[in-house]
């Protein structure tokens, strides 16, 4: 597949992203406290499915999305930046590359486990099966009355359809970011029905918000706002204390607020917690997002969402009857042991082949 577009294009942007002093960190390979929310994300996913009281219930894995659409966008607008122009068959390599070969290890594993432990599926859990493998179990889920088997990939889903359709809208606007902006506000401020709550179309808000965001930032737009609301450490508590009554508000209104407000509103205070412990990444306050053992954490928390079903079977077993105080941490030990076989065994040797694909330096 050829680098698009064939025609001469204009001068690229600067090199250097539009950023205010306090988010210059965003123009290096490693962007700080990434792995610190991805860390508490994926903890969030595990304590949810444990039935850890108080804990929220979809914001792990919204935090996940809001991230990745970040995430995603600011890649291929640096690409964009420095190269004048975005492959996509080296984004659809570098993707493969970091999804793949975990997912379908792990996909076979939990196929093994079930025939050995419940002999051979019926074709009920075949069709669960292979609607995950195909990364449609978003639509298997929303569609039918039965949780299927390996339900919680619909996330998974929703992000591999995500990929398959920005990088090609994001192809005609990188040049022109207003523009840009404009397309991913359209795409993003949308309130997903309660019957697609678990499908791409009910969820890609929270995907192109995160999108919003990265282009915004490069646009070097509302610099005084980024100014401002990164200006002191105690802020980010404030965007919490918001998140927080905005939970409060969806456990007691539940739908009626969850898909008017809710929806909306909390992925925009994620976004924006995002920027703050970015800028604020040697605050008192933020700076543990950054320890070795919290990014590590987040480094391998792909296999740990992979595994995380798995590994809360197998704690409740060896922890039947204790506290949950006892059983969620003895999960997450689990899991983050499972995660970095995964992630030492199958996932680094296709990892190492992402530079041949890349043109930027991707975290």
């Amino acid at each position: 597949m050829p680098i698009l577009p064939v025609e001469t294009p204009p001068a690229p942007p600067s090199n250097t992203p539009s950023l205010t002093p306090r988010l210059s960190s965003l123009a290096s390979h490693n962007i700080p406290s990434l792995d610190g929310l991805r860390a508490i994300s994926v903890v969030l996913v595990i304590f949810v499915h444990l039935r850890v009281p108080y804990v929220p219930e979809i914001h792990g894995v919204l935090t996940f999305f809001v991230l990745s659409g970040f995430l995603i966008t600011w890649l291929l607008l640096k690409e964009s930046s420095r190269t004048g122009a975005v492959s996509l068959k080296d984004f659809y390599m570098r993707r493969a590359l970091r999804i793949f070969p975990a997912f379908y290890v792990f996909w076979f594993i939990h196929v093994g486990l079930h025939l050995v432990s419940r002999g051979m599926p019926s074709h009920r859990v075949w069709f669960d099966y292979l609607t995950a493998f195909f990364y449609v179990s978003d639509y298997r889920l929303a569609f039918t009355h039965v949780r299927p088997v390996l339900s919680h990939t619909w996330s998974l889903s929703v992000e591999e359809q995500f990929y398959l359709i920005w990088p090609c809208i994001f192809l005609f606007f990188q040049y022109d970011l207003r523009k840009l902006t404009r397309v991913v506000m359209f795409f993003g401020f949308h309130v997903g029905d309660d019957r697609l709550h678990s499908t791409f179309d009910g969820r890609a808000d929270h995907l192109f918000i995160g999108c919003f965001l990265a282009v915004l930032l490069k646009r070097g737009a509302f610099p005084q706002f980024w100014n401002w609301v990164t200006s002191h450490s105690v802020l980010p508590l404030l965007t919490l204390a918001a998140l927080v009554a905005s939970i409060a508000l969806n456990e007691h209104f539940h739908y009626p607020y969850k898909y008017a407000i809710g929806f909306s509103l909390d992925p925009l205070l994620i976004a924006l917690f995002l920027v703050q412990v970015v800028a604020l990444r040697d605050a008192w306050l933020w700076k543990w997002l950054n320890w070795p053992i919290i990014r590590y954490v987040g480094r391998v928390s792909y296999p740990m969402y992979l595994y995380h079903g798995l590994a809360n079977d197998a704690a409740v077993r060896v922890f039947r009857g204790r506290s949950l105080w006892m059983l969620a941490p003895a999960a997450v030990v689990i899991v983050t042991l499972v995660a970095s076989c995964s992630y030492f065994v199958v996932e680094k040797p296709f990892l190492r082949l992402k530079h041949k694909f890349s043109r930027v330096e991707a975290q």
